[in-house]
This record gives C-alpha cells, structure tokens and sequence, in this order.
C-alpha cells in the first residue's frame, strides 16, 4: 500500500497566554523568515477564545497561524522547514520570552486503499452484513519519547485528496484513506514542562520518526 505525506504540523504551546501586540510578533517573524506572501491580522473580540487565531502568515513553503496560546507551523515536508523550526523557537523564547511546555506533531498521510481496508481492522462477526459508508478508528498509545510522556495517536478514515494526473495534466478528486499520525507531549504536564531551543528540535526529530510507524494498517514499508 503506497503512501505519500500531504501535511506535517509543528504546535508550540504557552503555558501563559501571549497578551501582547501581534503586529509586532508578525514583523518579528518576517524579519527572521523574510516577507510573507500573504499577512492576515485577524480581528476577534477581546473574550474571544485563546485557541483562535490572531495572525497569519503565508509563503512559499510554509504557513504560519498564531493565536494566545500556540503558534502552529505547516507545511508539506519536514526539510523545508528544519531552519524555520529553530527561528520561531528563538523568537517565541527569547525575542518575546515565552515559555513553551508542550509540543505537538500531526503528520497526515494519504494512502492508496479504501473502505474495504478499515472493514479488516474490524470484528467481521460485526460488520460483516453492513452496508458501511463510512469508517472513523482513532486509537491513542501512551508512550515515552525522548523521555518525556506523549499522546502517540493514529487516526484512520476513508478520504480524498488533490492529485495531479500526469497524463492528461490536470488535477483530479481521487480516493483513499487519510491516515493521521498526531504525537504530542501530554496537556497536563503544559505548565510543568519547559523546553528550551534544543529540546524542541530535539523532539521534532523523535516524534517525526515516530510518526512513520504504524499501529493498526500495514504500511511500514
């Protein structure tokens, strides 16, 4: 079963929401990454949530979201990111002093296959008879990464992606299955843990290789 990777995400998590002047983090962020293609200063009421958004920023390779309480890096592959990893980090740590306690790594991955391939995680006794037109199994595995205790997550379902058809040249709706590898550093321990820099590039490396290794389908290979 072939297998390609559509998104990575790397989540960094205060422990203190960040209170201060985003227009500054945005020229902060642009000074050490070079101008963004696009820029969002997105308005939300004072009581607004944490978790929502504040800013946004696009280029080439890479987007950037950040709200009170995180600021999320997305791309396609991890190489064309592995110097804007330790950027943010300085920036978050040092140029604004931030603490960060928890790290968050989701690698989607969109895989040949469908329905059929989940029915066979599945107790045929069950579902044997069922019309199924739909399949959503997510499992969490506790487990210790560079020594620290981590949500080691997969999640499975029946999907579609954007492909490039060689042939005719164009683009097509195809069918498969997503399949979501999502390893973070434990919610609770936020306000325990404090990750410098290194540990943080340190812990992309571990929860990367992690995320390459599957629980429940066959595509270690």
């Amino acid at each position: 079963m072939t297998k390609e990777v559509i998104q990575i995400q790397l989540a960094w998590f205060f422990p203190v929401d960040y209170t201060g002047n985003f227009e500054k983090v945005s020229l902060k962020l642009k000074s050490k990454l070079g101008e963004s293609k696009i820029t969002q200063h997105i308005p939300v009421p004072i009581d607004a949530p944490s978790e929502i958004p504040r800013l946004m920023l696009g280029y080439d390779k890479f987007n950037i979201k950040m709200s009170k309480n995180r600021i999320d890096l997305f791309s396609k592959d991890l190489e064309s990111i592995r110097d804007t990893i330790p950027k943010i980090s300085e920036i978050i740590l040092i140029d604004f002093g931030l603490a960060v306690g928890r790290v968050g790594f989701v690698k989607n991955f969109f895989a040949e296959g469908n329905i059929e391939n989940l029915k066979k995680l599945l107790p045929e006794e069950k579902i044997g008879s069922l019309d199924l037109k739909e399949i959503n199994i997510r499992i969490n595995l506790k487990k210790t990464i560079a020594g620290y205790e981590c949500n080691n997550i997969e999640n499975l379902a029946v999907g579609f992606a954007i492909k490039k058809d060689p042939k005719e040249n164009k683009e097509i709706k195809k069918e498969g299955l997503i399949i979501v590898r999502d390893i973070n550093t434990l919610s609770e321990k936020l306000k325990v843990n404090v990750f410098n820099k290194e540990i943080i590039n340190s812990l992309v490396d571990s929860f990367d290789k992690e995320s390459n290794k599957f629980i429940l389908l066959n595509l270690n290979s």
